[in-house]
């Protein structure tokens, strides 16, 4: 299952780019793009874009492996909203989507982390045995771009909702950096 995910994944940025690179030639080279690709940190540690489809509404995800906790391979995508613009460079934002995370328990008999329990504490433990689970992920941060928007720092808090495999909860938190193209 995995493994169709990871090929979903890179089809859907290759379209992504592809759309960008198409739009980019016939506007001016001097703007941003719609299109970031960056790294982040923590919730998950890995790769992130985000595709801006007007001043308020944009699409997120990332793929990588959870730093602490539950998680190894990670893949999210959502949809945020900014509902409220502090200044010119800095807005808030929130919103909603799917989650899919290998999540790890104690022992391979299923006893340990359930319930989103211990996540931090079996984080050295060795004896974990590992399983899918496909949740809603709800995150709600801060973005900062800079004058020119093609540099986007974000910072976001954001709540895992398991439905499937180890079902449970978790919090925690998110650093972005996206250059746009």
């Amino acid at each position: 299952m995995k493994h169709w995910l990871i090929i979903l994944t890179i089809c859907i940025f290759a379209q992504v780019i592809s759309a960008q690179e198409k739009k980019s030639s016939s506007a001016n080279s001097g703007s941003a793009g719609n299109f970031g690709l960056g790294i982040t940190l923590f919730g998950p540690t890995g790769i992130t874009g985000k595709y801006q489809l007007d001043e308020k509404l944009s699409i997120e995800g990332s793929l990588g492996f959870g730093s602490f906790g539950n998680g190894r391979f990670h893949l999210h995508g959502v949809l945020l909203y900014n509902f409220y613009q502090i200044n010119e460079s800095l807005s808030l934002y929130g919103g909603g989507g799917v989650v899919m995370q290998e999540r790890g328990y104690k022992d391979g008999n299923g006893i340990g982390n359930g319930r989103g329990r211990g996540n931090i504490i079996h984080f050295f433990n060795n004896d974990k045995g590992y399983e899918n689970s496909l949740g809603i992920r709800a995150p709600i941060g801060i973005s900062w771009k800079n004058a020119d928007k093609r540099f986007e720092l974000s910072a976001e808090v954001y709540l895992h909702w398991f439905l499937t495999g180890r079902d449970g909860s978790d919090l925690g938190l998110a650093l972005a950096g996206r250059y746009y193209f």
